[in-house]
């Protein structure tokens, strides 16, 4: 009886066929990578080309007497786009919380700039006779963008019922102790 011994040769294939199998799914499997990245990228294209592209700022309305609207302008972020609006508060009291919004058909997108936190008195955002910045996104052509509500260091409030409802509800919420709740 003789016993097998593989020669060289055999043994030389068989790692040259287990070096192409194993190259074979290391291919398999980046194709399958890339193709599994590449895929949700283009659908998330695709829906974001559903929102209109403004060329202009829609009309921007204003619930408050004592913050003025300074300088409004559109701003490209990539894909999106936000209008970025310059206001002025016009009072001697500082600003601790301003809102704006836009409803694009039933839905409301709210901006509430605020210096609200549990553990101190309320940051000014905007001092007195000066100015700030907010900005806001997911705008329409077709809906207006108002300046909903400002709230001021001194107590005193004004602008929409429901803007300034929103603005009460985020302050109640960012003061409780642990903050804002994210």
């Amino acid at each position: 009886m003789s016993k097998f011994t593989p020669s060289f040769k055999t043994h030389n294939s068989l790692t040259f066929k287990k070096a192409v199998m194993f190259l074979a799914i290391g291919v398999c499997i980046g194709l399958i990578g890339w193709a599994s990245l590449s895929g949700p990228t283009t659908r998330a294209s695709q829906e974001t080309s559903k929102r209109p592209v403004l060329s202009k700022l829609p009309e921007i309305k204003s619930c408050v007497e004592h913050v003025k609207l300074v300088h409004a302008e559109l701003v490209s972020h990539g894909d999106s786009q936000v209008g970025v609006l310059e206001l002025e508060n016009q009072t001697d009291v500082g600003i601790i919380s301003i809102s704006v919004e836009t409803k694009v058909g039933k839905e409301k997108y709210s901006v509430v700039k605020t210096g609200f936190s549990p553990d101190k008195e309320p940051l000014i955002i905007i001092p007195a006779r000066e100015k700030g910045t907010i900005e806001i996104g997911n705008l329409d052509p077709n809906s207006a963008i108002e300046i909903g509500s400002v709230m001021f260091s001194d107590g005193t409030e004004e602008g929409c019922s429901k803007s300034l409802k929103t603005a009460h509800e985020i302050k109640d919420r960012d003061t409780k102790k642990g903050g804002p709740q994210e």
